[in-house]
């Protein structure tokens, strides 16, 4: 039975391509999408790490030749720093998605910056990346006003977004490879979640949307690739899924 939740979720998913290409015009300095005229596209996985998923999306990664990106959160990392090196051994660039997973609020804002520099602290140690070079970050639920927007920009952050993101905890399988397939174009930004235990397996799920975009001519980027070959200005930042 569909709850009053999964419903408005489901809505929202609906609505999300026309409320990207309002915010996308609104706040280019984010990375929504990458370049339109390269048959490029970005997979991300958020929430990680997760010993469940991580190792078999590593896996699965491997053996289709993509590099991705994932969004770490901080109290995973700690717990599981073995999966960081191992994402990046791979190949992978590991960025950040907030210390604690809460949103990135107004009056929160010196809170939310000391906990990404201990986060990005932690994912240089585990990777042995430069620390300077840790820029990438997603705001948890994807949330951010033009104050948060600015802080981060100021600290020497990148906001990275998406195009594309299937509720594939509360769709089925198949609703959430119709969305990718629906919603798939040149440039774009795929996130989908680790360590969630509803709706479909993430890896058979990932697996799903590797196969669709290889089969439709495209290639995979990390969003760090993606940065590099966006067009200057807000008219790359504006195109929408």
């Amino acid at each position: 039975m569909t709850t009053p939740l999964v419903a408005l979720q489901r809505r929202y998913a609906q609505m999300l391509p026309g409320l990207h290409r309002h915010l996308s015009r609104r706040f280019p300095q984010a990375l929504w999408s990458g370049d339109p005229l390269r048959r490029e596209v970005a997979l991300t996985f958020d929430d990680g790490p997760d010993p469940r998923d991580t190792p078999a999306l590593l896996d699965l990664l491997a053996r289709h030749g993509v590099r991705a990106t994932f969004f770490v959160c901080g109290t995973q990392l700690a717990v599981h720093p073995h999966l960081g090196r191992a994402m990046a051994a791979a190949g992978h660039q590991v960025a950040l998605h907030g210390y604690y997973h809460k949103p990135f609020l107004n009056h929160a804002v010196a809170s939310f910056l000391s906990e990404l520099a201990d986060l990005r602290c932690l994912v240089a140690e585990v990777t042995g990346q430069p620390n300077a070079l840790i820029q990438d970050v997603r705001p948890p639920y994807g949330l951010f006003t033009p104050p948060v927007l600015d802080a981060l920009l100021r600290h020497r952050y990148r906001p990275v977004m998406w195009s594309i993101v299937p509720f594939h905890w509360h769709q089925t399988f198949d609703e959430a490879v119709a969305q990718v397939e629906r919603q798939l174009n040149p440039g774009a930004l795929i996130v989908l979640h680790e360590g969630m235990r509803s709706g479909p397996d993430v890896v058979s799920l990932a697996q799903a949307v590797i196969e669709r975009v290889q089969g439709a001519g495209f290639s995979f980027v990390t969003v760090e690739e993606m940065w590099t070959g966006r067009p200057a200005g807000p008219v790359a930042a504006g195109q929408a899924a």
